[in-house]
């Protein structure tokens, strides 16, 4: 039973109140959104969901998947790959009910590679800029892949650069990510589904990143 200092503490997270840019829907039986807020001027992003489960060996009765995102963050961090900085993060049952929340700080900076492609932003750097733009992502995809870690929600979305000032790239959205004992399936998986939706990443700019991934 959680004590009342962490009920009173996930509460006041749980009831912010801000913009969404993920509107709350319905689905596994739960419900999942995100807003973001901001909090002594630092912009966050609020993600809340109730009765979003995974299931494993070890957790055959599931346990809320903002724990697994956690984790990922965590590893991912540890491994020295831009992901978002965990404020808060906290996963209770209440009444009966699985309650999750992740609270993250904005990726100042940084914004997707798919918006850096459709908004003509990848024009206006030069072609060194360019070029390590491809190459960061290679860093950051062998960063991911060298501890095992696959994204598991693997789209141009969730992949974030960073060109002003160091070049750097990263990943969001790392609900569905999962540890594999064997790292070259988290490669493949992630790779595989990429390459489905990979508009508006030119062919061959992937085909320099895989270039460059290999030669890491």
């Amino acid at each position: 039973m959680p004590s009342q200092q962490t009920l009173e503490e996930f509460r006041q997270w749980w009831d912010t109140q801000g913009d969404w840019v993920e509107e709350p829907n319905q689905r596994r039986n739960g419900m999942s959104g995100v807003q973001r807020i901001v909090r002594d001027g630092k912009t966050l992003y609020v993600k809340r969901m109730t009765h979003h489960l995974f299931h494993s060996l070890r957790y055959p009765f599931g346990r809320p998947t903002i724990i697994r995102e956690i984790q990922a963050i965590n590893d991912l961090a540890r491994a020295g790959v831009n992901v978002p900085k965990i404020v808060y993060g906290k996963a209770l049952k209440i009444d009966g009910e699985w309650r999750a929340l992740l609270v993250t700080e904005d990726m100042t900076g940084f914004s997707s590679i798919d918006h850096w492609y459709d908004e003509e932003e990848h024009r206006k750097v030069d072609a060194e800029t360019y070029e390590e733009v491809l190459k960061q992502v290679a860093t950051a995809f062998k960063g991911m892949h060298s501890v095992n870690r696959q994204h598991g929600c693997c789209y141009v979305r969730h992949i974030f650069v960073k060109t002003e000032g160091k070049v750097e790239a990263g990943f969001l959205d790392l609900e569905k990510s999962r540890r594999r004992w064997v790292r070259e399936k988290a490669v493949r998986h992630d790779f595989k589904q990429l390459e489905k939706y990979l508009a508006p990443i030119p062919r061959e700019d992937w085909q320099r990143v895989k270039d460059y991934y290999r030669a890491l």
